[in-house]
């Protein structure tokens, strides 16, 4: 009986972590399957007023690759690096490959019609980014 007692709770324990594993992963893949993509800036929001990029800036873009790779286009200047996401915290954290800098955007929102992400600097100032998808990527660095 103690056995059976013993059997069923390790059962129990093990179909838990089971599910909270898949249920983890299958939010990571699509989060995945979402972000991987080409986003470029539509608009920008600054203490609740919304602009649209200003001239140098209108060509600025992300590409997120499945291999956690990311290419950034910021007024011309290309940087490149990798991306994690913490699904618990909901923020995608981006590392610069010259720099080591690590910028931590949170998720706003994320869907096949847009993407926006909040950034905040050190004196807690914050910027909205409103990203309309361009391209899918590939799962190889252009």
């Amino acid at each position: 009986m103690k056995q059976l007692v013993v059997r069923t709770f390790v059962t129990c324990i093990l179909l838990a972590v089971t599910k909270f594993s898949y249920g983890f992963n299958s939010a990571d893949t699509a989060f995945k399957r979402l972000i991987t993509k080409e986003w470029k800036l539509s608009s920008y929001e600054e203490k609740g007023k919304k602009f649209p990029p200003a001239p140098q800036h209108k060509e600025d873009k992300m590409i997120f690759y499945q291999n956690n790779e990311v290419k950034s286009t910021d007024g011309g200047k290309v940087e490149y690096g990798i991306w994690k996401y913490d699904a618990d915290k909901k923020t995608l954290t981006v590392i610069d490959n010259d720099s080591l800098e690590e910028t931590v955007l949170k998720v706003v929102k994320l869907d096949e019609a847009g993407c926006i992400l909040e950034y905040q600097d050190p004196q807690g100032g914050i910027l909205k980014m409103y990203m309309l998808p361009g391209k899918v990527s590939s799962l190889e660095n252009k």
